[in-house]
């Protein structure tokens, strides 16, 4: 979009202008640049008769072309303004402000005004409720119209967020800060172009102690397509990593070592989880951690550490955590480093890349060897 460029108004699309909601309600979300474009845009409507270039209006306001971009992004957010562009010329599509019930009923656009102007001026703003029984009749008794729906599209997300919230008390989750997670939740259904059930999915599969976790959700969202090139070992690592979550591998390493799980452990699985780490990559930072050092004991000090490492180099998934930690201490050519990061103690029987389910006393003593020499292959690049 170049100050040159035309634009004109859709035919047939004067809305009328209620500027009472428009100052109360949009402008402090908005801005006064974004406001007096909208406001532009109905004072020169013209039903579509003539084309405009974009620097009419700059010069009209007195703005610069950045500010015109970022406010247009912003009126087409609110649903306020839709452009169209082909061929070289652009289209304004008016949309009309929304009533103060509809504003304020709509949750996402609630907790963007509290934002701005806080909580107790948006509660002077709410209208209050009619008392009594309400009188009135169905469209279809007065006018014989079949299957009529007048349910407003302002109304189907507030509708899908009791839905979401009714999923939340079947599941017993709850919300961290709900004001806040809801702008999140909303981002990431507008993104990922989701409904609320598809959101509610992914909220349910990334909580934490049944506390929605809106940083693992967008850790999930970030993970790439699984690499290729894995040795047998790093295949059984991802695999198994992937399958269990933080608590029950832990468990399943503790109980290699004839040990229960602490207090401690599980506020550091907490702790972990919070840095908005999955717990497939939380797995990957225990069982490095138990093969660092040779206890029957998370070394919770170590686990935070390497969990803080892995939160700064973004990364999002078992694949790869793996190949981070083979990439990192394959350059470490010293024998501290290789001393460090060596098997120490004993973990599960499916680290063994070669491993098969048979019970018999020799096989599982080639287990118990082979399972030491893991994440000393893993630390070289696998087979």
């Amino acid at each position: 979009m170049k100050p040159n460029d035309q634009f004109s108004f859709v035919k047939n699309n004067l809305i009328s202008q209620d500027s009472t909601n428009l100052i109360r309600l949009y402008l402090p979300i908005l801005g006064f640049d974004a406001t007096s474009i909208y406001q532009y845009f109905l004072a020169f409507w013209d039903n579509g008769k003539s084309s405009y270039t974009f620097g009419h209006i700059l010069n009209h306001l007195n703005l610069g072309m950045n500010a015109l971009q970022k406010s247009l992004e912003m009126l087409s957010a609110m649903q306020l303004v839709e452009l169209y562009h082909a061929e070289n010329h652009f289209q304004v599509y008016l949309q009309p402000t929304l009533s103060s019930g509809e504003f304020l009923s709509n949750p996402v656009y609630k907790r963007l005004l509290e934002k701005k102007i806080g909580e107790a001026a948006v509660e002077a703003l709410l209208p209050s409720q009619p008392k009594g029984e309400k009188q009135g009749v169905k469209l279809s008794e007065i006018f014989q119209v079949e299957d009529a729906k007048a349910e407003m599209q302002s109304k189907q997300n507030h509708f899908e967020l009791d839905y979401f919230k009714q999923l939340m008390a079947r599941e017993n989750l709850r919300f961290e800060n709900e004001k806040e997670d809801l702008l999140v939740l909303f981002a990431i259904s507008e993104q990922q172009n989701w409904t609320w059930y598809e959101t509610y999915l992914l909220a349910k599969e990334t909580a934490v102690g049944h506390v929605i976790s809106t940083k693992r959700m967008k850790q999930k969202l970030n993970q790439k397509p699984a690499a290729s090139g894995f040795s047998n070992a790093e295949q059984t690592i991802i695999r198994e990593t992937k399958s269990k979550s933080a608590m029950q591998f832990l468990a399943e390493i503790k109980k290699t070592k004839h040990a229960t799980i602490t207090r401690g452990e599980r506020q550091c699985l907490q702790e972990l989880a919070n840095l908005g780490l999955l717990d497939e990559v939380i797995n990957v930072i225990l069982l490095l951690t138990f093969n660092k050092v040779n206890s029957a004991n998370l070394n919770e000090k170590y686990a935070l550490k390497a969990a803080n490492d892995f939160s700064y180099q973004k990364i999002f998934s078992a694949e790869e955590a793996v190949v981070y930690i083979r990439e990192r201490y394959q350059t470490q050519h010293s024998k501290k480093a290789a001393k460090d990061f060596a098997p120490k103690n004993n973990v599960p029987s499916w680290s063994n890349p070669d491993y098969k389910n048979e019970t018999s006393a020799e096989k599982q003593a080639e287990l118990e060897e082979q399972k030491r020499k893991l994440l000393a292959k893993l630390d070289q690049g696998g087979d």
